[in-house]
């Protein structure tokens, strides 16, 4: 997959790996495949477990580190790229043997058009430094400025967040707690586990999920305490909250807008700012299929009320806004 390659084939431990079962989640969890083009994927990095991660050192950082790639019909892949320090594993002493509920967004919501759906994410131990810190806090602030749901933002920033995340773990020091490392052909909703220990010692189907903060549990409902993991939940949603944020939208619109607001004698302009709007919309990769052509025309239609409100206002009104993106109701 990724440069992962040369960490998996240096660790020698034995990880136990898998998706769980029903039984083994909270109640009314969501399940099944993703079908193509009819949802936005969601993925959480939802808890993890640090037991006895650097010993010799006094200080730490808990660095975890995504790198997520989807098929994608005109990018081939759309890639997101995640470096996150959680507050709760920043400077953490030598002696550690503690679960942190993350719930970190690494994916979405972002459109599922079929295809593979390649993961690799990890925890791993950075020795505090005079350079560490800084240099963490810039993969973190460039992976803020990608964001994980829109494919034209995080597209720039993936190859120097990659790169980043080389140089640091280049140091002898720098050590893979637990990750995982998987390519799923035909994605399914649901949480899946990762833990380094034994497989004949912790059997996948003796783990449970805690519903409240989501740590791993034996089947006598002790917390795992022996082993460091990651848990992961995969998830869809049919309908997208921050659409109308779509950063390839927010241009063509604000044309719209603009000669809108400069009166009849720009409606020629205006006009032809609505179509190009509509190809936008129609192409973006930011939605699924059905959505994209709810907001072509829901744009169009918002369009066609206000020229009729104009009409009724009369000239004397003087020069009037366009509605926000964000007033379109797409879900109603």
């Amino acid at each position: 997959m990724g440069w992962w390659n040369n960490v998996w084939k240096t660790r020698a431990e034995d990880w136990v790996y898998g998706w769980l079962g029903p039984e083994q989640v909270p109640p009314n969890s969501p399940s099944g495949r993703i079908v193509p083009d009819t949802a936005y994927l969601n993925v959480f990095l939802k808890s993890a477990r640090v037991v006895d991660v650097r010993k010799g050192l006094s200080n730490f950082y808990g660095v975890v580190h995504s790198f997520i790639k989807l098929a994608h019909p005109s990018l081939k892949t759309a890639e997101f790229n995640v470096v996150t320090t959680p507050t709760a594993l920043k400077n953490v002493d030598e002696r550690v043997d503690r679960v942190v509920q993350i719930n970190q967004r690494l994916l979405g919501p972002t459109p599922y058009r079929g295809g593979d759906l390649e993961i690799e994410v990890g925890l791993f131990s950075v020795p505090s430094s005079s350079l560490a810190g800084p240099y963490l806090s810039l993969l973190e602030n460039l992976s803020a400025a990608a964001g994980v749901s829109f494919i034209s933002t995080a597209l720039p920033f993936v190859s120097l967040i990659l790169e980043g995340m080389k140089l640091l773990a280049g140091g002898q020091d720098i050590r893979l707690e637990i990750g995982l490392s998987m390519t799923e052909p035909e994605p399914r909703q649901g949480y899946c586990v990762v833990v380094r220990a034994p497989k004949d010692a912790l059997p996948l189907t003796s783990l449970y999920l805690d519903p409240a903060d989501f740590r791993l549990l034996d089947w006598n409902g002790r917390s795992i305490a022996s082993y460091p993991y990651l848990v992961l939940e995969v998830q869809a949603q049919r309908n997208r909250a921050d659409w109308f944020r779509i950063p390839d939208l927010a241009k063509p619109y604000s044309r719209i807008k603009e000669f809108y607001r400069e009166g009849p004698g720009r409606s020629e302009d205006t006009d032809a700012a609505l179509q190009m709007f509509r190809r936008v919309a129609r192409t973006c990769d930011d939605l699924i299929i059905e959505d994209a052509n709810k907001v072509a025309k829901g744009v169009a239609s918002m369009y066609e009320i206000e020229n009729a409100n104009a009409a009724t206002r009369g000239s004397e009104a003087g020069p009037v806004e366009f509605p926000d993106l964000q007033e379109l109701n797409l879900y109603s």
